[in-house]
């Protein structure tokens, strides 16, 4: 059979079997001295290599002595934004609080300034260039969330120009609405940012609407309102809960079908349970709390509780580390994850909190052929080390976008 693409690899990780949890996630269906068949953008065929002779490929890759692995997903970022704050970081290690750099004019109100100064093509030429660093490092598919408009008509340019870069971008572009802070008269603010939700919807700029339910953001009444709002529009919904305090944001994960829980810091077991019963994803951002020095999620607990977890870098002006790689070593590290458990969470269950895990997130016949190939003996290597990048080849539903 005539096919576009054979891969052999040394250890391909399949990730067979669809999302994992608890002790499931370390189990990354391994097909040792295997092959990966691909037509059309699709795998048509994982198995071992004695199968090779029954397809004939237009270009084959011999990965050997290589690791073969579906494609990282990247699904909670702030990829979006202009200019740099450099200057508050040095401020945080030498031990000013966040709410002291705000009153010295920078936190999140700096990159909301800059980003209205810059035009469209100079924001675009920014996030593409980051958007290219994450390809190089593997990652294929990139959740993108505005925020940094705050003012409604600043929300709406940003969403058009994310899905302008969708369509200039080598990879999968995710956009999601972000409410990302209240400004001003905060009823007055709500009201606008309802009225937000039905012109982007109107547009179809994104699936996914967002709220930052937390201590300083939204209130849990106030995010509320908005998911209302939201999921009577039909938007999928995700919600950044207890980075910073508990303010009961919990209690929504009964009231609403979230695809995905994300930070999950300050939460309670009453709130795990919730999670694991309405099947939500929880998100983890472990390079957030290693930049910004905060504590982190109690990773082990919602794994050996039976969470579904996913892993996402938070990328943003004040966390800017590059590569789920790296965010994968920071787990090993800091929320005592296993390589097999972080590379799980990385690609399936990283798939599911963007609702697309029927698509891609394993080697499975069938689903889109997003493959990596990486320059390490085994899978133990990826958070083994830190700094490096050992992707070879990085592959989007068939074609070769990237060799290092």
């Amino acid at each position: 059979m005539e096919i576009d693409l054979l891969i052999k690899g040394k250890e391909i990780i399949t990730l067979k079997g669809g999302i994992k949890k608890g002790n499931e996630m370390e189990n990354l269906n391994i097909i040792h001295d295997g092959i990966i068949a691909i037509n059309s953008g699709k795998i048509l065929f994982v198995g071992e290599e004695k199968n090779k002779g029954k397809f004939k490929p237009k270009k084959e890759i011999d990965a050997s002595n290589s690791l073969v692995m579906p494609s990282f997903i990247d699904c909670h970022t702030h990829l979006l934004f202009s200019g740099s704050r450099e200057d508050e970081y040095e401020m945080m290690i030498k031990g000013y609080k966040y709410q002291e750099i705000l009153e010295k004019g920078g936190g999140i109100w700096k990159t909301v300034r800059l980003t209205k100064q810059a035009n469209d093509e100079e924001i675009i030429k920014e996030t593409m260039e980051r958007i290219e660093r994450f390809i190089e490092n593997g990652v294929t598919t990139i959740e993108i969330k505005s925020g940094y408009g705050i003012d409604y008509e600043e929300e709406i340019r940003e969403l058009r120009i994310i899905n302008e870069i969708k369509k200039r971008s080598n990879a999968r572009i995710i956009p999601t609405l972000l409410a990302h802070l209240p400004k001003g008269n905060r009823e007055e603010y709500l009201n606008g940012f309802l009225d937000i939700l039905k012109k982007v919807k109107k547009e179809k700029l994104v699936e996914f609407v967002d709220v930052f339910c937390d201590s300083g953001a939204f209130s849990c009444e106030e995010s509320e309102r908005i998911f209302k709002e939201a999921e009577k529009l039909g938007f999928l919904l995700k919600i950044h809960a207890g980075e910073i305090a508990d303010i009961r944001c919990g209690s929504l994960f009964q009231k609403f079908k979230f695809v995905s829980a994300d930070h999950l810091i300050h939460i309670t077991d009453e709130d795990i349970q919730n999670l694991i019963e309405n099947k939500i994803c929880g998100v983890l951002l472990p390079s957030t709390s290693f930049s910004l020095l905060h504590q982190s999620a109690n990773a082990r607990k919602y794994i050996d509780k039976g969470m579904l977890i996913a892993l996402a870098s938070d990328f943003s002006p004040i966390n800017q580390i590059y590569g789920m790689e790296n965010v994968i070593a920071i787990a090993c590290r800091t929320l005592r994850m296993s390589q097999a458990e972080c590379i799980t969470a990385t690609t399936i269950n990283a798939a599911y909190a963007l609702n697309l895990h029927y698509e891609i997130g394993s080697l499975e016949e069938g689903k889109k052929a997003d493959v990596l190939i990486m320059n390490v003996p085994n899978y133990r290597w990826i958070g083994y080390t830190m700094g490096y990048n050992h992707v070879k080849i990085v592959i989007k539903e068939g074609e070769i976008i990237k060799e290092n």
